[in-house]
């Protein structure tokens, strides 16, 4: 049988000393997957690996805890971005992208979070890809800008709480694979 995991970071540098050997393992399980991007080294390094082998796909985006200081820096990773997907054919989504109110306390940075969200729902829609979600004590926030922005392709919620209406109102909007965490790692 073979299986399909949405979501992984084993470009992440704790792979480093035995990636190669996990990512074997894996195939030989009859897996494949998408090295989910989170940054734009983390997008490139997902791509790098989707170029490297059949089985590995990618997504690029910027996480909410990826946001960069000024909004600036944000706009110039985010052109870096969308032509990083636009020029990968195995880059199958933009993501991991949405809200993170849990560690971000700033007003200020919460608002670019909440810009970078919007931008990358653009950028999802102009390459008509899905988007993958990230959302963490935003729920309100991140409903609010779906519900307004619609997302052409749709996506998955990858981490979110488990909460009843964020099903419910995900469901209505189409986002119909839902992938929960109930802790706040």
């Amino acid at each position: 049988m073979e299986l399909f995991d949405n979501h992984a970071h084993l470009d992440d540098e704790k792979f480093d000393s035995d990636r190669e050997e996990i990512i074997e393992k894996i195939y030989s399980q009859g897996v494949s997957f998408i090295s989910a991007g989170y940054s734009l080294e983390g997008s490139k390094k997902a791509i790098e690996l989707s170029k490297k082998y059949d089985f590995i796909y990618a997504t690029c985006g910027i996480s909410p805890n990826d946001i960069p200081q000024t909004e600036e820096e944000l706009w110039k990773m985010l052109e870096k971005i969308e032509i990083l997907a636009k020029e990968n054919e195995k880059v199958l989504a933009i993501g991991e992208i949405g809200l993170d109110y849990y560690w971000e306390k700033d007003e200020k940075m919460r608002e670019l979070q909440r810009r970078a969200f919007l931008e990358q729902i653009n950028i999802a829609n102009r390459l008509e890809l899905p988007i993958v979600i990230h959302t963490r004590e935003a729920i309100m926030d991140t409903l609010k800008i779906l519900k307004e922005h619609d997302s052409k392709n749709k996506g998955v919620f990858h981490c979110c709480p488990l909460n009843r209406e964020l099903v419910k109102e995900g469901l209505k909007l189409r986002i119909l694979y839902i992938i929960c965490r109930t802790n706040n790692i």
